[in-house]
């Protein structure tokens, strides 16, 4: 019996590969033709996974709505929106930062280098 799971559970990983096997040699075509990639709705088998015969079998038949597909644009947005290329502020900031510390590192060198030997004696 715990075979027959496990048979079942390799046969359906095997089918989710395939489809996505599939999915990648529609956008590898897609890309050779030099087409601009379309936003694809995913199909009902594409959505549900493996594990979703578990939920059934517990006995929750409600179904939840799954968000509405993301374009490339905003999925990417959303993902590297918190990185953002550095501006001329930014930038200005950093080397006023660098000089502060440049000066710093100077001072601090200078004063053990004549100032210390002086306190010691």
């Amino acid at each position: 019996m715990n075979n027959e799971k496990l048979l079942e559970e390799l046969r359906a990983q095997r089918e989710l590969i395939r489809k996505h096997l599939q999915w990648l040699d529609r956008k590898v075509a897609t890309l050779e033709s030099g087409e601009p990639p379309k936003l694809e709705t995913p199909d009902e088998a594409s959505v549900k996974r493996p594990d979703d015969r578990y939920d059934k079998a517990s006995g929750s038949d409600e179904t939840a709505e799954a968000p509405p597909p993301k374009l490339e644009d905003e999925a990417l947005d959303e993902t590297f929106g918190r990185y953002k290329a550095p501006t001329a502020n930014d930038i200005q900031r950093a080397k006023i930062g660098c000089l502060v510390l440049f000066v710093l590192a100077t001072l601090l060198f200078l004063f053990l280098l004549f100032g210390f030997p002086y306190l010691l004696k």
